[in-house]
């Protein structure tokens, strides 16, 4: 039997509930591990399944269920295997220019690379300019209906990209951006911590998870010290997205919990949170683009005391990284959602 350490993100009361809801074993707790029997092999070093769901035992990097692809302008459609080791990789042998920006998209719970406002992020990246894009694939460790156990395996992807951005600086390359969604928002915040005191150029959290990371500490969530810069999109607060800032600068669209145009969806919830990436990807090239303006916080927003004033701030790709707080967004209910820059009462005009 193999016993899985419970921690703050994975309660036991929950993993017990879902191991054996899944699973049909017995569990119990033993000297503090959960200890599950009749479905796990004796060999602790391997990943393992527990129902439908596959636990990683920390078993190190490269792990083939974590893996990486390049897409480029010579490569649009066809990705380029990345491989990667401690000391070691092919980026020399892909069209990877080290000259060129480089953007890591990270895929969620529940999801894989090709989720479809992903793969629109990358296009847009690619349609007018010159990246290298990585596409990040954890979808065996991260399936539904095993949410406990895709947070547990998170600080393990963490690790394998902190390896793949190892050897991405070897080649040279200074502009490293990770963008993650939902769950794969928490992604870099676990490279962060192996990659120190190296910082990444920036991160973007779209809509970062909540369940499970409400009372974590900072290493174990996405936060503004995993970056030199970390910009984030709030859309589901409350729901499957946190409310709390978790960035340099965080951008509440549509005040950061519902989204306009979302109650028409059989998923308004579904259709909320993936909103994130959806805007994220429109203000890569949008002419319009998304404004925001300051907010003293939450609290003040729910008071009705942040009308559109100045200064405004850019939202998305082309963020200004010299801004910082709480601001919000308005945005249209269908696409393009994008609204341009806000009207603003005289009396709010700077002076």
């Amino acid at each position: 039997m193999t016993g899985i350490a419970v921690g703050r993100r994975f309660p036991a009361w929950i993993a017990t509930l879902f191991l054996i809801s899944w699973t049909g074993s017995s569990a119990e707790m033993i000297g503090g591990n959960l200890i599950v029997a009749g479905n796990v092999g004796s060999n602790s070093t391997r990943d393992f399944f527990l129902g439908p769901c596959l636990v990683n035992t920390e078993r190190g990097c490269p792990d083939e269920e974590v893996t990486f692809f390049l897409f480029t302008r010579r490569n649009l459609d066809e990705s380029q295997r990345i491989n990667v080791t401690d000391s070691w990789s092919n980026l020399r042998e892909t069209n990877f220019n080290p000259s060129h920006p480089t953007k890591i998209i990270i895929h969620g719970y529940n999801s894989d690379m090709y989720l479809d406002t992903l793969v629109d992020i990358r296009n847009e990246y690619l349609k007018n300019s010159e990246f290298n894009v990585v596409a990040v694939d954890w979808h065996r460790l991260a399936t539904a209906p095993c949410y406990p156990t895709a947070v547990h395996n998170v600080p393990h992807v963490g690790q394998c990209v902190a390896q793949l951005i190892n050897r991405i600086r070897d080649t040279g390359a200074k502009d490293i951006h990770a963008i993650g969604f939902s769950l794969g928002a928490h992604v870099p915040a676990f490279s962060a911590n192996v990659l120190r005191p190296y910082k990444l150029f920036r991160i973007t959290g779209l809509d970062p998870a909540m369940p499970l990371f409400v009372t974590v500490n900072n290493d174990e969530k996405l936060d503004a010290g995993d970056a030199r810069f970390v910009d984030v999109f709030h859309t589901n607060a409350f729901i499957q997205g946190k409310v709390e800032p978790s960035g340099h600068i965080d951008f509440y669209m549509n005040g950061g919990v519902n989204q306009p145009g979302c109650w028409e969806h059989r998923n308004p919830f579904g259709c909320n949170h993936h909103r994130a990436a959806v805007y994220f990807a429109e203000s890569i090239n949008s002419d319009l683009g998304f404004w925001g303006w300051p907010c003293p916080g939450f609290l003040a927003y729910l008071l009705g005391l942040c009308p559109p004033r100045f200064p405004a701030v850019l939202a998305g790709d082309r963020v200004n990284r010299n801004y910082r707080g709480f601001h919000l967004v308005k945005t249209k209910g269908h696409p393009p959602y994008a609204e341009g820059i806000f009207d603003t009462d005289l009396m709010d005009l700077p002076r």
